[in-house]
């Protein structure tokens, strides 16, 4: 046996004795999913351990303890002869009864259908970029900056269930009898097979659900919305209201692709997105700014060229600050300076 084979049954008998650590049961979930030999090893492992370590040994039943316990209750221990006659008719029975009863456990030892152990899965898209997730059942998830996904390997055959935070693209594979479900701070979002946007970033007072293509059904403030090609649907928070609007899907789903589109979006916004993608502050040194109306659309641009490309298109200056290296080759975030042009 080479040190893999005997590290892995090492790993196996942890799990099944209910030790493994977190990581132990991923890595283990990892190598039952390479292939159906892998699966069938583990069960056989599973099957042994399962009779060498029975939830009660045969041996320890006392039928003679517990048949002097019920005739203590009907108040038979008066006549000792009759309490003898029903020893041995209680030991005779119990004998009968003991076969098929073990009969039963080796059935539900052996046949029971086998089960990968399940783990759950956490990706994650550091600020300043973007990741794509393979998920079991064939769907695709882009993360946007900020963002991160949990769920779970397998999927379970009553849903397809994903946890997420920040913003997300889901290109949902189809199937409509185990429904995919994603849940959000503040609603759910129920799909077959369809592609929709989810941005619902912590702290944000607004969270939205921009539908793409098929349809979904939203679970919000206690009511259930159906969402069609096209709509949007941004609820705030902080009233538990919502509504729908018909929207630019490519403005809402462009930034999967590295695009970043702004139609009339007041500069507070433009600056909001850059800080994810570019993992930057912007600081506002004039409030007029803010509500300055914008329209562009940026794709495989730099900072500094976006920086240049919004000096020359609005009345504004963008001064950066240098770096400071803070610790362990670590570096502060950058912070850009915004004021109006012709301010100090």
């Amino acid at each position: 046996m080479n040190a893999e084979h005997k590290i892995l049954d090492t790993l196996i008998a942890t799990f099944l004795a209910g030790e493994a650590t977190p990581a132990q049961r991923e890595r283990l979930a990892q190598w039952i999913g390479k292939s159906d030999d892998n699966l069938r090893c583990f069960m056989a492992a599973k099957n042994a351990w399962e009779i060498t370590h029975p939830a009660f040994p045969p041996e320890t039943i006392d039928t003679r303890k517990a048949c002097r316990a019920v005739v203590d209750k009907i108040g038979l221990h008066r006549k000792s002869v009759r309490i003898g006659k029903l020893l041995r008719y209680w030991q005779q029975t119990a004998a009968v009864l003991l076969l098929p009863l073990l009969g039963l456990s080796a059935y539900l030892l052996f046949d029971r259908p086998a089960r990968t152990p399940v783990v759950w899965q956490k990706a994650i898209a550091p600020y300043g970029m973007r990741s794509k997730v393979s998920l079991p059942d064939g769907s695709q998830v882009w993360l946007n900056a900020g963002s991160t996904i949990r769920y779970p390997v397998p999927f379970e055959k009553t849903g397809r269930r994903v946890e997420m935070e920040g913003e997300a693209y889901f290109a949902v594979e189809s199937n409509p009898t185990n429904p995919f479900i994603v849940k959000a701070p503040g609603f759910t979002v129920r799909a077959t097979g369809t592609a929709f946007n989810v941005e619902a970033y912590p702290g944000e007072e607004t969270a939205s659900i921009t539908l793409a293509e098929g349809v979904v059904d939203v679970a919000i403030g206690g009511k259930s919305v159906t969402l069609q090609p096209r709509e949007r649907l941004i609820y705030n928070r902080a009233t538990c209201e919502h509504g729908i609007y018909l929207g630019d899907t490519f403005k809402w789903t462009s930034w999967k692709d590295g695009i970043l589109a702004f139609r009339n979006d007041p500069l507070c916004y433009v600056f909001k997105r850059l800080e994810q993608t570019y993992n930057v502050d912007f600081v506002i040194r004039d409030p007029d700014i803010e509500n300055y109306i914008y329209h562009a659309t940026f794709e495989g641009e730099s900072l500094d060229e976006i920086l240049n490309l919004l000096e020359r298109s609005a009345p504004i200056v963008c001064r950066k600050s240098g770096q400071r290296k803070v610790e362990n080759d670590l570096y502060q975030k950058q912070t850009i300076e915004v004021v109006l042009r012709g301010r100090r």
